[in-house]
């Protein structure tokens, strides 16, 4: 099968040259690396295509990590409607790469015309076209937003999750675009709520760009900043987007966590407890609802209950990192060592270890990691180990510190 040409998998109709896929009546465009991804898996449907093919495919001649595969694969499974969790189209292949789970189908075709045209037969067509052309045109002024929102979306969230000032006010302006164009997109109200509640808590440039997991909603609440007149009506907006998120889509993990939120960063702490733990609920693999919960339970004098949801938070990375590598990366090794460092905190040494080793499996030059690391072995007199764990830090400060651990 001629695969450029176009083909089927299922009720969806591939269109490479175009850059197309059409499913459920609506056009979803698809970028070039995405669709020859596509097109690479379907030569070979139901058999697994190697990490090392797909880059050799798609960048040939070029240097590129994980991420972007990651990247390009997630890409496509939204374009696809697809779920890593639940795959329909794309299944990850552990240690390996990635099939096709469905065999591509020939494109329909239309008949042929004939060589001698009968002019009734033609009077007919052109009054189909004509009909054709009105329903094209009533379809396009009245269409699903969904091909031009999920895209949107999806952008809104890579920036959101980055968390620094301008993304932050990146994310907002589309996610307000996303909601223009469909109000009751609760996925849209969900990441509008969030980004005004981060612009009230993260006031100062430092806590925009400062990264770690300190809780940005018990520094706001202790400094009075969500009790001035104007973050008391923007988190008024946020609640009421995040309510609306709610009704829209109960069963939608984010919006209660959306909501939790803002809720937190009012000071209803216990309404904002109630609104984790349906997220939770609903989504297991809900990581940043686990961090919430970690904060607040922290915030509640907890400290055994805020590790407990830390180490939940980290696993729920784990398990979703192929699907979400852009948002899950920035989050996943500041996890596991606030993980690390609070049993050390604990003097527990032994678990210490195994969650700074933990980190360094899939972060190897994790500076903090490899300083906790030679720490907890110093603590136990290994010296050897202290310096076999230093040996990979290439900066001489970083270097001094982690061979002597205060």
């Amino acid at each position: 099968m001629m695969l450029e040409k176009g083909f089927r998998l299922g009720e969806v109709r591939v269109e490479p040259a175009n850059g197309h896929l059409v499913r459920s009546g609506v056009t979803v465009e698809v970028e070039p690396k995405v669709m020859a991804l596509l097109c690479l898996l379907a030569r070979t449907p139901g058999d697994a295509v190697s990490r090392d093919s797909i880059f050799e495919e798609l960048w040939p001649g070029v240097t590129v990590n994980d991420d972007a595969l990651a990247r390009a694969v997630w890409k496509l499974r939204q374009a696809l409607g697809d779920e890593a969790r639940n795959p329909a189209f794309v299944a990850t292949v552990a240690k390996k790469g990635y099939r096709l789970l469905v065999e591509p189908a020939p494109l329909r075709r239309t008949g042929s015309v004939s060589d001698h045209p009968d002019w009734r037969l033609a009077g007919i067509a052109l009054l189909a076209g004509v009909v054709m052309v009105a329903f094209v045109f009533a379809a396009f002024m009245d269409r699903t937003p969904e091909a031009e929102v999920a895209p949107l979306i999806t952008r809104a969230d890579e920036f959101y999750y980055q968390y620094t000032e301008a993304d932050n006010d990146a994310a907002m302006r589309l996610y307000r675009q996303a909601v223009e164009a469909e109000p009751g997109s609760a996925r849209a109200l969900s990441g509008l709520a969030n980004t005004i509640t981060q612009e009230v808590i993260r006031w100062s440039p430092g806590e925009w760009e400062e990264v770690g997991l300190q809780s940005r909603v018990r520094t706001a609440l202790a400094n009075g900043r969500t009790q001035t007149p104007n973050a008391i009506e923007a988190l008024a907006r946020a609640r009421q987007h995040a309510e609306m998120a709610v009704a829209q889509d109960a069963d939608y993990a984010l919006a209660h966590r959306a909501l939790g939120l803002v809720l937190s960063a009012q000071g209803e702490i216990e309404l904002a407890m109630r609104s984790y733990d349906r997220a939770a609920t609903l989504d297991p693999d809900a990581w940043e609802v686990f961090i919430n919960l970690s904060d607040l339970h922290n915030h509640q004098g907890a400290p055994d209950l805020a590790l407990v949801h830390m180490e939940l938070a980290f696993e729920a990375m784990s398990r979703v990192y192929e699907s979400q590598t852009v948002l899950v990366r920035p989050w996943y090794s500041e996890t596991g060592l606030s993980v690390a460092d609070r049993y050390h905190a604990r003097s527990d040494g032994v678990t210490a270890e195994r969650w700074y080793r933990r980190v360094l499996q899939w972060d190897p030059l994790n500076v903090r990691a490899l300083t906790g690391l030679a720490a907890v072995l110093s603590e136990r007199g290994d010296e050897a180990g202290v310096r076999e764990a230093c040996a990979p830090i290439s900066d001489p400060q970083a270097l001094a510190d982690c061979l002597n651990p205060d």
